[in-house]
């Protein structure tokens, strides 16, 4: 059923909490308004919540009924306990032998052997240590007492040979002194560290080697070919391909340029020797004295080659037709014996010639006839 339906079916007299139906007037579950829970021990009368004759409501929501004048745990006033005694006309009365002290904790104590109360009123023993006869005793395994806390000196980290003398992180406290492990035998910062190859504290403490180095026997290094960059610590770059470090520590190459050997190039460049320095290239190899120069194929593409400008020889004709179309077929020679090259496609045909009359001419058919030169078109 829905709770708009149930609404609507409720027996007289009662109300829906959460589902369920409530007599609001009488029900200790939901007195007066819904959920409204009576403490322990009282009823619901007319809407609210009430203790038996007296009897007064202690602790919290929603609490129990009690008698204040008989309860040892709530004696006159909530929440004060009698303890070693008993509660008469809201009262406490203690037992032979005992103490009886003042609110909080409990009012009647055995001073001899309450460690709450040791010899005295609300003195308490270190933790972990007995009362006996009015004495605070710490146990035999922790003998020691280091502000409220029986401790055992000989054995512990936090207060190793003395109170609050702590061991080194990762030490052990072994009768009275602190102790790194084998690995670990120096202490730096609080901690136990080999300064033989811990990279934080290399040779000596805090000494901290640079992103990427590792420390050998208290020596930091780099990878073999890196280097290192950078303010202290600094990070072990290669200068090489790096581009944040690209052949020196401080130059930074562009979003669009990649570290080659040394040097900031566009995509898809090399590096060539050039004048004693470097240059980017383009084109297939490297030449002696640098870059390979650009030559036309007089068909509006470039091809690179280390000869000369105006060098024609079959290695360069076949590299000027190789940039018109990659494919094709060729013959060599052509035009009557003379020194050319014709490369035929499935629907054109282009011949460059190399030699003779017609030495740097080339010629495009538009079918896949191959033409002569005619000396109106010419290459590099």
């Amino acid at each position: 059923m829905l709770p708009d339906e149930q609404a609507n079916h409720l027996p007289t007299g009662q109300t829906a909490c959460g589902g369920i139906c409530f007599d609001l007037q009488a029900d200790p579950l939901s007195c007066g308004t819904c959920l409204h829970r009576c403490p322990t021990g009282a009823t619901c009368v007319a809407g609210a919540c009430t203790c038996p004759a007296g009897e007064s409501v202690c602790g919290a929501p929603p609490g129990a009924c009690v008698n204040l004048a008989g309860d040892p745990t709530n004696c006159g006033t909530c929440g004060v306990t009698c303890g070693l005694g008993t509660c008469g006309s809201g009262t406490c009365t203690c037992d032979s032998g005992t103490t009886t002290c003042a609110s909080p904790g409990p009012i009647c104590v055995n001073t001899q052997t309450d460690p709450a109360n040791c010899a005295t009123c609300r003195f308490t023993c270190p933790t972990g240590a007995s009362c006996t006869a009015g004495t605070c005793q710490c146990p035999a395994g922790a003998p020691d007492t280091c502000g409220t806390t029986c401790v055992n000196t000989q054995t512990d980290e936090r207060h190793c040979g003395a109170c609050s003398s702590p061991c080194p992180t990762g030490a052990t406290c072994t009768a009275g002194a602190c102790h790194c492990p084998v690995g670990a035998p120096d202490t730096c910062g609080g901690a136990c560290v080999s300064t033989a190859t811990d990279e934080a504290n290399c040779g000596t403490c805090g000494n901290v080697c640079a992103t990427g180095a590792t420390c050998v026997g208290g020596v930091c290094g780099c990878p073999a070919g890196q280097f290192t960059c950078g303010g202290a610590p600094g990070v072990c770059a290669d200068l090489s391909t790096d581009r944040a470090h690209c052949g020196t520590c401080t130059t930074v190459c562009t979003a669009a340029q990649a570290c080659t050997q040394g040097t900031c190039c566009a995509a898809g460049q090399f590096v060539c020797n050039s004048g004693g320095g470097k240059s980017c290239c383009v084109g297939t190899a490297c030449c002696a004295d640098g870059c390979q120069p650009a030559h036309s194929n007089g068909l509006g593409q470039t091809y690179y080659d280390c000869s000369a400008l105006g060098t024609y020889n079959v290695t360069t004709a076949k590299e000027a037709a190789a940039a018109w179309s990659p494919t094709g077929t060729d013959t060599e020679p052509f035009f009557g014996g003379a020194s050319c090259l014709a490369r035929t496609t499935a629907s054109a045909c282009a011949t460059w010639c190399y030699a003779g009359t017609y030495v740097g001419q080339v010629k495009l058919s538009a079918s896949v006839v191959c033409l002569s030169p005619d000396g109106t078109s010419s290459w590099n």
